[in-house]
């Protein structure tokens, strides 16, 4: 099986809401994100992926993590931590010519740097953004609107 590296990031206002796209080709409101260029950490694919999707700049918000570089920052850095990793199953799709294949997802939470910073689309992925808060996320239907992975992750996030 063919597996591909990607970073998402969940955008958390401080209205508590969550910023999602309707994607054209999974026909479901998703969280930015995409795969993980070459030599580029998980966070920094995250905040790119939101920059392109949505044209927001966003902080990667992750657990408190004890530096173990301090005596020897020459040696390297900590990563922030993702809330979860998770194994997609990613269908074909011919006409992209792509096989079917999985994800190997970093998810991530993500505030926005300036809430007054405008959205805006990335058409050739989505033709509809916006903000939902928890009950707005609950409305959806997981079998037709939204993944039910997803709808738990809000519920978790913004509960």
């Amino acid at each position: 099986m063919i597996r591909h590296f990607t970073a998402t990031a969940f955008i958390i206002d401080s209205k508590k809401r969550t910023l999602l796209l309707w994607h054209k080709r999974l026909q479901r409101w998703m969280p930015p994100g995409g795969h993980i260029d070459p030599n580029e950490t998980p966070e920094a694919a995250a905040k790119r992926e939101c920059k392109e999707e949505t044209n927001l700049d966003v902080d990667i918000i992750g657990d408190p993590t004890e530096d173990l570089f301090t005596e020897n920052k020459q040696e390297g850095q900590m990563l922030i931590k993702p809330i979860a990793m998770l194994l997609e199953e990613i269908p074909a799709s011919p006409e992209r010519g792509e096989e079917a294949h999985q994800h190997m997802d970093f998810l991530f939470v993500a505030k926005p740097l300036d809430e007054t910073q405008a959205v805006r689309i990335a058409e050739e992925e989505s033709d509809r953004m916006r903000w939902f808060n928890l009950q707005e996320v609950e409305a959806l239907d997981s079998g037709t609107e939204i993944f039910s992975n997803v709808k738990a992750y809000i519920r978790t996030l913004l509960g």
